[in-house]
């Protein structure tokens, strides 16, 4: 994702999220179309004046029918990506943590972040960036429809597509509530999705990133980024031993991340804290999240960057991402091990899963091997804990929490942060996301089929 990921932006639109890709509005903005045929090209050369570009308005639909066309189109669906990915307030990294344990609300009011981080999200809510996510998802179809059109031979460009649709629609499995309207193109046109059952969205998310495995060509970046999406996607539909195998090939060293600069797509995590204040890397939150802050673990290092914008929380910044343009992992061999060390757990492989797990801990200075706990529930603890240690501010760890619940019996509120809240309030109870009023302008949809995890 090096290529144009730090040079373009998308200015995000409102309304219902079919409406977002229509390539009827595809209109040219008072530059000339050469200018924007060349986008593509031009982000390899540096930022300017002309790299803020308020996507689908960039080309002509006829403009779109050649392989730069197509070329501009792949360029804006990877930076749709890492914005609806890894924005600060509106981003599936912040919005997420924020619901789980990983980040803390340090502001008065932050439409959407507040309502995520106290867990009070009515249906509908705009906590989540819905739209953002789902614009990604269609902005990448409307990318491999043109790749296949115009330059069917860059096959691996075409299954990073795939696979960025993929993750997509991961998101929305793992974040939101079942039951969610996804529109489509039909055509060129726009066309009212129906109610998506989470079984069905992880269901169409293996397709795709089987679809990614295909066309990666000889890519072994993209088949291993395949590779992880896949093995994330069984694992969250309960298929420990389909995940394991799905990354077994995927080396550990791998790592797939987005790039950011601080002139155009930030990091938006380094943002939200570091410079708005708006969240701090949260500490034993609610009682029962993990002491992210405390346990001083080299895998999640701290500083202290100063009060919050309500006055009175101390924020504490996630070292790693240490500017606007640091980048952020999208899929790992870390990743790729701690699923087949939950593989080894499940199936009484007590050793096999420390082993994988200390292995692991070598990789990184300052970590002593673990010893398996006298108690099941306890190695589960150690497993996750793992997970969120090694994949903190990735987006990961609202979905373990949800797995939790789902797939190893504990109770909500012994998972999500519960009980008491800031300035004399109470957590909620939810625990999934719900898409925005926008999206009942869709005749067939009329809220959540279900917000249980």
């Amino acid at each position: 994702m090096r290529v144009a990921s730090s040079c373009i932006q998308y200015e995000p639109e409102t309304g219902p999220i079919w409406h977002l890709v229509s390539l009827r509005e595809a209109r040219v903005k008072p530059v000339a179309v050469k200018a924007a045929m060349m986008l593509f090209a031009m982000v390899t050369g540096g930022c300017s004046d002309l790299t803020t570009v308020k996507a689908p308005d960039v080309l002509e639909p006829p403009a779109l029918a050649t392989s730069g066309g197509a070329e501009a189109l792949r360029v804006g669906a990877i930076n749709g990506f890492v914005l609806a990915f890894a924005g600060d307030a509106r981003g599936q990294i912040t919005i997420s943590g924020a619901l789980a344990d990983e980040f803390f609300n340090a502001a008065a009011t932050v439409i959407g972040l507040a309502e995520a981080d106290q867990r009070i999200m009515p249906d509908p809510s705009s906590a989540y960036p819905y739209a953002l996510v789902h614009r990604a998802r269609l902005d990448a179809k409307r990318a491999i429809q043109a790749m296949q059109a115009y330059a069917p031979a860059s096959r691996s460009k075409i299954g990073e597509l795939f696979a960025l649709k993929a993750y997509s629609e991961l998101f929305l499995a793992e974040n939101m509530c079942s039951g969610i309207p996804l529109g489509e193109l039909v055509d060129g046109n726009p066309v009212y999705g129906r109610p998506v059952l989470s079984d069905e969205l992880y269901a169409q998310t293996l397709l795709d990133f089987d679809s990614a495995s295909v066309y990666a060509a000889d890519s072994t970046r993209i088949l291993s980024l395949a590779r992880v999406g896949r093995g994330r996607t069984l694992l969250g539909a309960g298929k420990f031993a389909a995940a394991a195998a799905a990354v077994a090939a995927v080396p550990t060293s791998y790592s797939y991340v987005t790039f950011h600069s601080a002139a155009a797509q930030p990091n938006g995590v380094f943002s939200i804290i570091n410079n708005l204040k708006f969240i701090t890397v949260a500490n034993r939150e609610g009682g029962n999240g993990l002491d992210f802050r405390t346990a001083q673990d080299p895998r999640v290092p701290t500083v202290l960057v100063g009060k919050g914008v309500d006055g009175t929380t101390d924020v504490y910044g996630f070292a790693t991402y240490s500017s606007l343009a640091a980048s952020i992992v999208l899929a790992s061999g870390t990743e790729a091990r701690l699923i087949e060390a939950e593989l080894a757990l499940r199936t009484a492989d007590v050793s096999g899963a420390f082993a994988i797990l200390n292995a692991l801990r070598t990789t990184k200075a300052g970590l002593a091997p673990l010893t398996p706990d006298s108690t099941a529930s306890g190695r589960v603890d150690q497993l996750f804990r793992e997970r969120a240690f090694w994949m903190f501010a990735t987006g990961h760890r609202h979905g373990d929490l949800r797995r939790l619940i789902r797939q190893y019996g504990r109770t909500v509120e012994s998972v999500f942060p519960s009980g008491p809240y800031k300035a004399g309030q109470m957590y909620g109870a939810e625990v999934t996301f719900a898409p925005d009023a926008q999206q009942l302008a869709n005749p067939g949809y009329i809220g959540c089929t279900s917000r249980a995890p």
